[in-house]
This record gives structure tokens, sequence and C-alpha cells, in this order.
């Protein structure tokens, strides 16, 4: 790889010890409650539910209390699955009313007086209902459970681990797809299939199969558009493996690449390269940023690189930290970042390379291994 070998990262021990369980989980958030003076907290995210409790249903409402018992609410559908899923920890009310209402009525008998509630997940029309009746003041909190889910245990980063081994195996199965006349939906229904088949719960987004100019567009959605040779492939895409996502981007040319692919492909291979070697724990968003930026900028691409050099994964696809220019987030050992620097030439192609990598006390481990050193050309 282009920027000398990676520096190893810190064994995963050695890193600060993140909570492991739902219940931990739940008492770290819990201790910010207590230093805001908030008597409770409504947890709505569904991302969220899971990491605190278990729970992967699609409708339910965790109710954290500062000094008593915490709550969880859901219906009738989801009765068995509370049981066999949840913190035995929690006490579970199935309920006919909307779950709002529910534990508005639940903490009113509790005598709470501030109830926290997560500000990018409530909306304007819930919030009012809950004003209009007597009882808690809703008091909106920052990105708690968001921040405590930053930092990976090592379960967390073994599942990411898993779910990059699914996807780099499915990268290199579907290159044998990659042929004049194949159409980009016809590739990307088939990475999803091999995804499952290899053991994925599914893909951990809808993923993008991009050919020739379009893969010059960062977030294409897949088309009927065939492959013709001496075109670019963009492939971006992920695997979820125990609850866990992977988030990986590749680009191959279909016979010989047009123009200054190739050296795009270099500097591309070379911005990311400096990044992974880079990239430690308590360096700022925006410097790991400008690892790769500044390597793209320097051969005269940079107004093609428009988007960030990556994001934190776990959970969800895109989570806490962000390593853009704008970001006011500081690495941590633990977290769990892509790095993916792209370039993007109009009417030609693009070229865009992404892995997942664990940050520790000293550098990186890339967690992700599909095939990049040098640009593919699938004859």
């Amino acid at each position: 790889m282009a920027g000398g070998p990676l520096t190893p990262a810190t064994p995963l021990a050695a890193v600060p010890r993140a909570p492991v369980d739902p219940r931990e989980r739940r008492e770290s958030v819990r201790e910010r409650l207590a230093a805001a003076d908030i008597d409770a907290m409504l947890v709505s995210s569904l991302p969220n539910i899971r990491y605190l409790s278990g729970f992967t249903g699609s409708s339910g409402l965790l109710v954290l209390g500062a000094r008593s018992g915490d709550l969880f609410f859901t219906d009738f559908r989801y009765q068995s699955q509370v049981a066999a899923e949840l913190d035995p920890a929690i006490d579970v009310r199935i309920v006919t009313e909307e779950l709002l209402k529910s534990a508005r009525e639940a903490l009113a008998e509790r005598g709470a007086g501030r109830v926290g509630f997560e500000r990018a997940q409530l909306s304007y029309r819930q919030w009012s209902e809950w004003s209009e009746e007597e009882g808690p003041a809703l008091v909106p909190v920052g990105e708690w459970v968001e921040e405590t889910r930053a930092v990976k245990s090592d379960g967390e980063i073994d599942a990411i681990r898993r779910a990059c081994r699914i996807a780099d195996e499915t990268f290199e199965f579907l290159l044998d797809s990659v042929r004049p006349g194949v159409s980009e939906r016809e590739l990307a229904g088939g990475l999803e299939m091999e995804l499952v088949r290899r053991g994925a719960e599914g893909a951990s987004f809808e993923p993008i199969v991009a050919f020739g100019e379009r893969s010059a567009l960062p977030h294409a959605r897949p088309t009927g558009r065939r492959l013709a040779r001496g075109e670019m492939v963009l492939f971006d895409f992920g695997a979820v493996a125990d609850g866990y996502v992977s988030d990986v981007t590749r680009t191959v040319a279909c016979g010989d690449p047009p123009g200054a692919m190739p050296e795009v492909y270099a500097v591309v291979l070379a911005a990311q390269a400096a990044a992974l070697s880079g990239i430690r724990a308590g360096m700022t968003g925006p410097e790991a940023d400008a690892l790769a930026r500044d390597v793209i900028e320097a051969a005269g691409h940079g107004a093609q690189f428009g988007h960030s050099l990556g994001h934190g994964i776990g959970i969800e696809v895109h989570e806490a930290p962000r390593l853009s220019r704008k970001s006011v987030d500081t690495l941590a050992a633990g977290m769990v970042v892509t790095v993916e620097p792209g370039i993007y030439v109009d009417g030609v192609g693009g070229v865009r390379i992404e892995d997942d990598a664990a940050i520790g006390s000293s550098g990186l481990e890339v967690l992700s291994a599909a095939p990049k050193d040098e640009l593919l050309i699938v004859r």
C-alpha cells in the first residue's frame, strides 16, 4: 500500500473500557441525568433503545430513571420478544395507548418533575400533546446515548470485524459478475443476496453500484444502466453482523480505464494511506480529514473531493465521530471509523476507497481487507 506500513493498533484490551452490556450502558447515561438534575429520560431512538436494553423490535419507548427503576413501553405484538431480549432489570409495560402517553402517566405517578428527551427524536406534535397535560416538564438533552455509543467495547469491535469480513468476501465473489452488459441493479441485487448467503443479517444500507460517469456521483442509486467496457465501477456497501455494520467502498475498471483514472486512483489510494497511517487517538476530526485532503489538494484535485473523510460506525452506519473539516469531535481509542477519500470527475467517473478501522491508543487496526493496492482491471 502506498504510504508505507500501517502502525498496528494497540491491543483492544488496552483502550479505555467501554460499557459492555445494557445495564452498564444505562448506568453511564444515568450518571449524566443525576448531574443535570433530571428525574428521568425518554429514549425513543430505536438504535439507542437496542444499545441500552437489547430490544431489536420496531416499536418501543425506554424510560431511564435517575434514581428509580427503568421502564419499557411497547404493545402486544412484542410481548414475547421483550421477554426474550430485554434486560430483566427493566420493568416492561404492555400498553394499548400511545407509548408516550403511557410513559407520561407513569412518570407523573412517580412524581417526576423534569424529564429529558432526545431532541432529535421527539416531534413538535408529541411535545405539544405532552405539554398540554399536567405532569412532568420536558427538558431537551444532548446526544448522551450517541456519545456513549461512540467508544466501542471489544465485543462490539469483534462484531464490526465480522461484518467487514463478510463484506470483503462478498466483494471478491462479485468481481466475476463485473462484465459488459450487466446492470447496476443486477450487481446491487446480487451483492445483497451474497451478503446474506455469507452470514450477514442483511445489507447495512442500500448498496451503491455506479458505472462510468455515474461513479462520479458519491451517493448514486443503482439504475438499469448497463456496463460498457472501458468504464469505472464503484461499489459502496456493507453487512450487518450481530447488529453491527460495516461500510466498505471499492472502485474497479471494466477493461482499460478511461483517461486519467489510473492517476486519480493512485492519488486516492495515497490519500487514504496517509490517513490510515496518521490517525491517532487525541486527534480532532478536522486534523484527521486534513491527512487525506492535503494529499488530494497537492495533486490538484481538491475541488473534486467534496465530502468528509469519514464517520463513525456501529449499530448505525453513520455515528459519532465525524472526520471532517467542520467536525468538533476528538478521536478516542475504541472508536471505529470509516476512512473514505474520493475524487469525482464529472462526465468521466469517480474513485472512492473506503475501509473501516478501530482506533487504538497508538494508531489504527484496519478491519476491512478487500483488494485495493492497485486499480483492479476486470477483463
